[in-house]
C-alpha cells in the first residue's frame, strides 16, 4: 500500500506542475517517473533505456550484426534450401555469433520471458522489408511451432512473438494450429548438420491444407535449415500448388 500511495502521489504532483494544454510534455514527464520507478533495461548491454529508446538502447540498435540488402533469391539463407524444397524468397535480418550482441538479444527474447521483445523485432524486420516487396503477393504467415511442453515451460513461442509484428505491420494474416509439432525434440545447439536433420525427421504434422497459398515460414534462427526444412515438407505433404518463402530474426555466421 505504501508504494502504491507513492506512485500515485508523484503522478499527482506531475499533474500538478505540468502547465495546462502541455500533454505532449506530460506523457514524456510521466513516461520519465516510470521509467524512474522501474527501470527498462536493454537486453544487450544492461544500460536503462531513455523515454525516446524502446526496446533496445540506440548504440546496441546501430551494432547489430544486420544481414544488409541481400538478394532474396540468392544469398547464404536461401542456398540451404536448394535442392531441398522450392523456395520463393529467403532472408535473415542479423547474423548471429556467440560473442556479439546478436546472442544476449537472442538469448533475452528466448528465455527471459520477454515475448513483447519478439513483436517488436517482428515490426522492425516488417518495416525493412515492406519497402523492398519481400512480402509481396504473400497470403498467410505460419510461425515454427514448439511442443506443447516446451511451450508451457517457456509461456510463449517466440516464433509466433516475431510472426505476431511481421503480421501487425504488414496486415498479412498470422495461422495459428495449422502445423503441429508432434515430438519434442532434442536441442539441435551441439548437433552437427547429418544429426540436425536426423532429430527433425517427422517432426511436424500439417494439421489442415494451405493449398494455392503463398506461405511465409518465421523462425527465430536459421543454422542448417534442418527445422523449417521439415515444416516446409509437412505443409506441402498437404497442400497442393504451394509457394514457401522464409524469414528469419538471425541465421548462425
Amino acid at each position: 500500500m505504501g508504494r502504491t500511495r507513492s506512485l500515485a502521489y508523484g503522478a499527482y504532483l506531475l499533474l500538478i506542475v505540468v502547465p495546462f494544454g502541455c500533454m505532449a510534455s506530460l506523457k514524456t514527464w510521466i513516461c520519465d517517473f516510470r521509467d524512474i520507478i522501474r527501470p527498462r533495461i536493454c537486453p544487450i548491454c544492461g544500460s536503462p533505456l531513455n523515454s525516446t529508446e524502446q526496446k533496445l538502447c540506440s548504440c546496441c540498435l546501430l551494432q547489430l550484426p544486420y544481414v544488409g540488402k541481400e538478394d532474396f533469391y540468392d544469398n547464404p539463407s536461401s542456398r540451404l534450401f536448394w535442392g531441398r524444397i522450392p523456395v520463393e524468397r529467403v532472408y535473415s535480418f542479423i547474423r548471429y555469433r556467440h560473442d556479439s550482441e546478436s546472442h544476449n538479444l537472442l538469448t533475452s527474447l528466448k528465455y527471459r520471458h520477454r515475448p513483447d521483445l519478439g513483436v517488436w523485432l517482428g515490426e522492425l524486420i516488417a518495416r525493412e522489408l515492406l519497402p523492398r516487396d519481400f512480402f509481396e503477393d504473400v497470403d498467410c504467415i505460419v510461425a515454427v511451432p514448439l511442443h506443447w511442453r516446451r511451450h508451457l515451460h517457456r509461456g510463449y513461442n517466440q516464433s509466433i512473438e516475431l510472426a505476431r509484428g511481421i503480421s501487425k505491420t504488414t496486415g498479412i494474416p498470422l495461422l495459428r494450429r495449422v502445423v503441429e509439432r508432434v515430438r519434442n525434440n532434442k536441442s539441435q545447439t551441439r548437433m552437427s548438420t547429418h544429426e540436425r536433420m536426423q532429430n527433425t525427421q517427422h517432426l511436424f504434422c500439417a494439421r489442415s491444407s494451405l493449398s494455392g497459398r503463398h506461405v511465409l515460414l518465421v523462425d527465430d534462427v536459421l543454422t542448417t535449415g534442418a527445422t523449417l526444412l521439415a515444416c516446409a515438407q509437412a505443409i506441402m505433404a498437404t497442400s497442393e500448388d504451394i509457394r514457401i518463402s522464409i524469414l528469419t530474426l538471425a541465421r548462425a555466421s
